[in-house]
């Protein structure tokens, strides 16, 4: 066989088995059962317990996490709680002796660490805390996303419990 013959066997080789692959993954597909983890909203936990209203006194300022989750506070003022919170520990904590803070677990970790924060740390026993992470009064977990060293933007997904729709909350 000459060289030439060789490669058009070759070719013509490749080109119908890559045409059959195309078109294999091309065909149609039945739908696919949905497993339990993609389960709608009733698979979603239950939103957290939240705390029993609190009055500040001039003896017992109320601290922000005292107002994160309050039974008369609203969901504003829940991001507002944290955000007082995660401003608290970035300025408080020089940023040479801070660990990064990049995903939630990060940020809960820090917020409950009382050597760094005295009496303003979250106690680990706050209901926004679920399984070391902080969560909102609907129980999704809030996202975190850091700026700069200083600036962490916080994202409650909302009453629809979906991120990036019309009703999330944001920090600037």
């Amino acid at each position: 066989m000459t060289r030439g013959r060789t490669l058009l066997i070759t070719a013509v080789i490749l080109v119908v088995g890559t045409l059959a692959i195309g078109f294999w993954l091309a065909r149609p597909r039945p739908p696919q059962p949905r497993s339990a983890d993609a389960a709608p909203s009733a698979a979603l936990p239950p939103p957290p317990a939240l705390l029993p209203v609190r009055v500040a006194t001039p003896e017992h300022p109320l601290q922000s996490w005292e107002r994160l989750l309050a039974a008369d506070g609203t969901p504003r003022e829940d991001l507002a709680a944290l955000a007082d919170l995660t401003s608290n520990y970035l300025q408080s904590v020089p940023s040479s002796r801070r660990p990064a803070v990049g995903f939630n677990e990060d940020l809960a970790r820090v917020l409950t660490d009382r050597d760094a924060l005295g009496d303003s740390a979250l106690p680990a026993t706050h209901p926004a805390l679920v399984v070391g992470r902080l969560v909102d009064r609907w129980g999704t977990p809030w996202q975190i996303h850091p700026l700069a060293a200083d600036v962490i933007q916080l994202r409650s997904a909302g009453p629809d419990r979906k991120l990036y729709t019309p009703d999330d909350l944001v920090t600037p």
